[in-house]
């Protein structure tokens, strides 16, 4: 670690530095994002792993530039009028639903099983876009539900991309028991990102819900950062564990074109490379 010029950490990173601060300002946005509701400063000092006293100072200095702020009745906060302009902003240039939606269809069809695109927010998934089958029984999801980081396919694949420090903080709370099947043991689960990371998928069969089943693959770009997760989501009899192989390759070879688009390798590494299904140029 060295000392900028105006007393700033910076810490080695790859490629360049990275400046501490900004990655602790980033994840109270996240945090405050992800809540979906004001926050009192304790619950986000708590949630984040961060002193009281350091998370207040990046809160006034985020309020001072419009990016948060401040309910003066509760003193609750919450994103800032200004980050909806550069989230509008941020749309327009990289949208990766327009990259994934014919992709997307063409798995719904070949499939026959409901497909969910999910984006990962502060170490979990949250569900931009649903194509529900044409199946006479369909399993449904909500847009904008939160997917949890230990008991969901998409969770855990988030996670699995996450920095090490989220993963930490994430896997020091208590992991609810959502179904007997839910994975809560941290060193099992960090087994199992690990896993996610080598073979670039993963199987939920009943971990959030009993009944239902899900099979996952993550989007990547071109340094291999998280982008997206593509999902199949139906029941355990429609998706059964393990996985079919049929079914596990269309995800992935989705997946891969999708990644593809944004110039990933990391498919083509581990051996799946273009698929005729997914050539829609």
């Amino acid at each position: 670690m060295t000392m900028l010029e105006d007393g700033e950490n910076e810490v080695a990173g790859a490629p360049g530095t990275i400046i501490q601060s900004v990655v602790v300002a980033a994840s109270v946005l996240e945090a405050l994002a992800a809540a979906g509701k004001p926050v009192r400063l304790t619950e986000l000092a708590e949630q984040l792993g961060e002193a009281k006293a350091r998370i207040h100072r990046h809160l006034t200095t985020l309020r001072s530039v419009g990016l948060v702020d401040q309910d003066r009745s509760s003193e609750r906060y919450r994103l800032g009028w200004k980050l909806v302009n550069l989230g509008q902003a941020a749309a327009d240039q990289f949208e990766i639903r327009a990259v994934a939606e014919p992709f997307l269809l063409r798995l719904r069809d070949l499939a026959h099983q409901t497909v969910v695109l999910s984006v990962p927010v502060n170490g979990e998934a949250m569900v931009t876009m649903v194509m529900e089958s044409a199946n006479l029984v369909t399993i449904s999801v909500r847009q904008g539900a939160r997917l949890p980081a230990h008991a969901s396919a998409q969770g855990r694949i988030a996670l699995a991309f996450s920095s090490p420090e989220l993963q930490k903080r994430i896997l020091a709370r208590k992991l609810p028991q959502l179904t007997p099947r839910s994975i809560t043991d941290p060193a099992l689960i960090r087994a199992r990102l690990q896993q996610i990371r080598d073979q670039l998928y993963e199987h939920a069969p009943g971990d959030t819900l009993l009944g239902i089943s899900t099979l996952a693959a993550p989007l990547l770009d071109h340094e291999d950062r998280l982008v997206g997760i593509v999902a199949l989501v139906g029941s355990e009899q429609d998706i059964p564990a393990p996985a079919r192989p049929e079914q596990l390759r269309l995800v992935q070879a989705c997946a891969a074109a999708i990644s593809a688009k944004l110039h990933a390798t990391a498919y083509r590494r581990i051996g799946i490379g273009r698929d005729s299904a997914f050539d829609l140029d």
